[in-house]
């Protein structure tokens, strides 16, 4: 996989998309409770949505954003929101420091009486939105120092891990507020909201200017049974900021999904009409039009967002890009290559990484390679390992 430096220097010829997103990082604050209409965009495999995104997240740096890359896995099942922010959380990547994200931004605000001033005040807004326990930690923060250890507690609870109220209580008492706050943790679906709230107001009172969240392999959700593909959905709408979903005021989202979703799944085992009955049923009807608005902007993503096959002058412009890369990366003069065909099989994936294995296979050997292409299809077949919730009992205790 190509790093962060070689993707900035690939660019992208996605300029539509591009703009859009830079629209999105634009209306990053807009107000509280409007509706965003969410950036999905589709492909094939080796369409190049992996480089897209990693090209977005550069683009999002530029600009001030803390981003955070998250693929759809067994590890991070869409229908799991805790464990998508904790996956978020941990590959949060401050634009302007090498640090971990939570830790950098805390040590900027500790650092900084205007900057606290600001998290605090963002803290006063948002009320009865956030549980006290929230208070309590910019309590602690505020003061100059703190118990042994206790500052990596609350970093690993803003990521997503345990905190006990005792030793919360005991920081406070350590620094004359003892009995302050009432410490009891909400419910732990209220909890992922709150954390998800305060970590990205804690960002923006460090001087960054939101976070971004890029949603790779969304497609796996296919794979889901049917229960956990509806709270997927779900999920992915109130992620995006869809409209009827839970508003995240400083979050921009992108995901990236198959462009034969929409028929392989969404069509095939009718869940438009389906999945959102099953919620019905459960009396969770919220998450039932959240789940339908999800399916839409899917589609849509789908046929306005498809990342376009290249052309011949694409291929041109790329290899000769490449070529430039490859030769200041290693000092060595890549050979020309064989006119550049276009086929309307052979993916973009393919192509770039035919020409980097005959280079390195030139440069290392002296052997001249052919490439052999193997289609690999999609697999939507169901599988409830890769869907399971966390299990009872692993929640916080308050």
């Amino acid at each position: 996989m190509p790093n962060r430096a070689a993707v900035r220097l690939m660019g992208t010829e996605e300029t539509g998309l591009e703009h859009a997103f830079d629209a999105q990082l634009q209306a990053v604050w807009a107000e509280a409770g409007r509706p965003r209409t969410g950036l999905g965009i589709a492909g094939g495999f080796g369409a190049g949505k992996s480089h897209f995104l990693g090209y977005l997240a550069e683009v999002a740096r530029a600009q001030g954003f803390v981003v955070s890359r998250v693929v759809v896995s067994k590890e991070t099942p869409l229908c799991d929101p805790a464990r998508v922010f904790e996956a978020a959380a941990r590959a949060a990547i401050l634009p302007d420091r090498n640090d971990d994200g939570i830790a950098g931004a805390l040590g900027i605000l500790r650092q900084s009486r205007e900057k606290m001033a600001a998290l605090e005040q963002a803290v006063d807004q948002a009320g009865a939105v956030l549980a006290p326990v929230f208070s309590a930690l910019l309590f602690l923060l505020q003061r100059e120092s703190l118990p042994p250890g206790f500052g990596r507690q609350m970093e690993r609870f803003l990521a997503g891990g345990k905190l006990r109220a005792t030793d919360v209580r005991q920081a406070l008492t350590a620094v004359g507020g003892g009995r302050k706050f009432d410490l009891k943790l909400p419910a732990a679906p209220v909890l992922v909201e709150q954390r998800i709230h305060f970590l990205t107001a804690v960002f923006h009172a460090a001087g960054y200017a939101g976070w971004c969240l890029l949603f790779d392999e969304v497609e796996l959700i296919g794979r889901y049974t049917p229960l956990r593909r509806a709270l997927a959905y779900t999920w992915l709408s109130t992620w995006m900021g869809l409209e009827g979903a839970r508003a995240f005021p400083g979050i921009v989202a992108v995901y990236a999904i198959t462009d034969d979703f929409v028929t392989a799944v969404i069509d095939e085992r009718q869940d438009e009409s389906r999945l959102p009955e099953r919620l019905r049923l459960k009396d969770r009807h919220n998450e039932a039009r959240l789940a339908v608005t999800a399916i839409h902007h899917i589609a849509r993503a789908v046929r306005t967002n498809r990342l376009r096959a290249p052309g011949i002058d694409d291929l041109v412009r790329a290899r000769s890009r490449l070529t430039e890369i490859y030769r200041d990366a290693y000092g060595w003069e890549p050979p020309e290559l064989a006119a550049v065909e276009r086929t309307a099989t052979r993916t973009m994936r393919q192509y770039i990484k035919g020409w980097i294995t005959e280079w390195d296979m030139r440069r290392l050997t002296g052997d001249v390679t052919r490439t052999v292409v193997e289609e690999i299809a999609a697999n939507y077949a169901e599988d409830d390992a890769l869907s399971s919730p966390r299990e009872e009992g692993e929640d916080e205790a308050g």
